[in-house]
């Protein structure tokens, strides 16, 4: 019984990562900010 459970938790997981990877990811707008710039570096878009 415990080896069904892992086994279906392990499936689930398998299938999850599946969609996740398959979802088309939203570009960035252009010319928008870098979600990690440091406003005070002179390469930063503003």
């Amino acid at each position: 019984m415990k080896r069904a459970i892992r086994m279906l938790l392990l499936m689930v997981g398998l299938a999850c990562t599946y969609v996740a990877v398959a979802a088309p990811m939203l570009p960035a707008p252009e010319g928008g900010p870098f979600p990690f710039c440091n406003p005070k570096n002179p390469n930063c878009p503003k």
